[in-house]
């Protein structure tokens, strides 16, 4: 701590004051409770409060590791690299948002997948249809279409890092949500979602919409283009096509000699055999 820190922690603890206590002159009305530095406007000493004393970084992106000390900052983070875009307003003001209340109102057109937010049917008309994959990994043959799940595919494969640690056990992982999900699911023992047309409850969201378009609506999306075989989910249809059809093996484990056909299962592999 240096000499200022001190002499405001100091000031503090002989004056013992409470925001409501500090009365400011002139048009700074708002006065920070452990500096008491002053403020025209309240939301600028919260930001000085969050940012000065506070230090702490509650947003995370979830379309990578990045945390931010303010949403705001967040939100540009997103729109500049995720090409997230402000698509829905408020019906009761003029205010944008990035996402909406759940409905899939994208659709593509030329299929009909549909998705919640713009940005998504972006991303799979740019893959899927325009067959788009802009950045290459040096490493492997795998191509990606946005810079960040390049960055993300180097650090976990190909670098091995894993630089969340779980504060509760000796656990540590490459992506912040997995550490999150870990949290609440291992630690906090939570089922968050819960299947509306039964009584079964889920740790993730994706767990529930498997569950519910398997269980309850019987569905096969994905047809193998060399076989007749249809597929729930879409890794296993890619599974199908590389491993059985085409018997490829990309992915080499670092710490030993297996390969294998799908990324998440090197991951497995590496999660239970390695660690």
């Amino acid at each position: 701590m240096d000499k200022s820190e001190e002499k405001v922690e100091e000031f503090v603890s002989e004056n013992n004051s409470t925001e409501q206590d500090i009365i400011v002159s002139g048009d700074k009305q708002y006065a920070c409770n452990i500096c008491h530095e002053a403020f025209t406007q309240k939301s600028s000493m919260i930001t000085h409060r969050d940012t000065i004393h506070n230090k702490e970084k509650n947003y995370a992106c979830d379309k990578c590791e990045k945390t931010f000390e303010f949403r705001s900052h967040l939100n540009r983070h997103q729109i500049s690299e995720h090409r997230v875009q402000k698509d829905f307003a408020c019906d009761g003001c003029e205010k944008k948002f990035t996402i909406h209340d759940g409905r899939k109102d994208d659709a593509c057109y030329k299929c009909e997948s549909k998705f919640e937010q713009k940005r998504n049917l972006l991303v799979h008309y740019s893959t899927v249809h325009e067959g788009r994959i802009d950045y290459a990994c040096d490493k492997c043959e795998k191509k990606f279409l946005l810079k960040q799940h390049l960055l993300h595919h180097q650090r976990i494969i190909h670098e091995g890092r894993k630089d969340y640690a779980c504060d509760k056990c000796e656990q540590k992982l490459g992506v912040k949500s997995k550490l999150i999900r870990h949290q609440k699911t291992v630690h906090a023992g939570r089922k968050d979602y819960a299947c509306e047309k039964c009584e079964k409850k889920f740790e993730q969201k994706s767990s529930l919409v498997f569950h519910q378009r398997i269980v309850h609506e019987g569905r096969k999306d994905y047809l193998c283009d060399k076989c007749e075989k249809k597929f729930l989910q879409k890794h296993r249809l890619l599974y199908q096509q590389r491993i059985v059809h085409e018997g490829r093996k990309d992915y080499a484990c670092d710490k030993c000699e297996k390969k294998f056909g799908l990324e998440c299962i090197l991951l497995a592999h590496q999660e239970i055999v390695h660690e």
